[in-house]
């Protein structure tokens, strides 16, 4: 891990130069451990794919000091920690997916290869960005990905799924964007009257499932009665 000054208030902690899940790890255990050692000083941690951004009170700490205090901490890569697996019910028709069909082809594939595709991996959630609740999730299958749009839409509806390059989202609210947009989940990916206010989080797994239209319009339903309960899988 390497230390650089990013401004007065704030310092980076890059652990490489690539994307893995075992660099993500170190990413997700430095920000647990900070964290749990409760530093003075430090007022945000923000994680991303290979690197830990930490800001804190200039006005107590210096850069040396916060270097020193997170130099000083007991980390370890060993998560005992459950893995939490959240299933996420996503319709594929031409619809909600605008660009699956555009997809399908340039990949040489059916629409339902395409979504057989996706829907089979567990991707891993790297980091939160973009807007609230909006993961970055690795995993991608290399024969579905594909660049962001030349042209972004200056609107997609909330929660629709989308592609770009080796990375597949969800926008959890309505927003210009240039993703390839496959399909759409009726959940509230973000819900700032609901606990947890975002389901996920860095070091969790999506696992997306099809879904008809008919079971889409349920689903929201019972989403915009309060009633829907989302499915997650524990394992150790």
């Amino acid at each position: 891990m390497k230390f650089f000054d990013v401004s007065e208030n704030c310092i980076s902690c890059v652990f490489d130069e690539r994307i893995a899940p075992e660099i993500n790890k170190s990413v997700i255990a430095l920000s647990r451990a900070i964290e749990a050692a409760n530093i003075e000083g430090v007022t945000e941690l923000v994680n991303s794919y290979n690197t830990l951004v930490v800001y804190f009170n200039d006005e107590i700490m210096t850069h040396d000091n916060i270097k020193n205090a997170i130099s000083s901490l007991q980390i370890s890569n060993t998560n005992n920690d459950k893995k939490h697996t959240f299933i996420i019910p996503v319709c594929y028709d031409k619809q909600y997916g605008l660009d699956i069909e555009a997809l399908a082809e340039a990949h040489n594939l059916s629409v339902e290869e395409v979504i057989n595709i996706h829907s089979q991996n567990e991707y891993l959630v790297y980091m939160l960005g973009f807007m609230p609740g909006f993961p970055y999730l690795g995993g991608l299958d290399e024969h579905i990905a594909t660049p962001r749009k030349v042209s972004p839409r200056k609107s997609i509806p909330a929660g629709s799924v989308g592609i770009a390059a080796n990375q597949t989202g969800m926008y959890p609210l309505q927003s210009p964007g240039g993703w390839n947009i496959i399909g759409q989940t009726p959940l509230k990916l973000y819900d700032p009257d609901r606990s947890p206010v975002v389901y996920y989080e860095a070091g969790d797994y999506i696992k997306y499932e099809p879904i008809t239209s008919k079971q889409f319009d349920e689903i929201k339903r019972q989403v915009d009665a309060g009633t829907y309960k989302i499915e997650v899988k524990e394992e150790n």
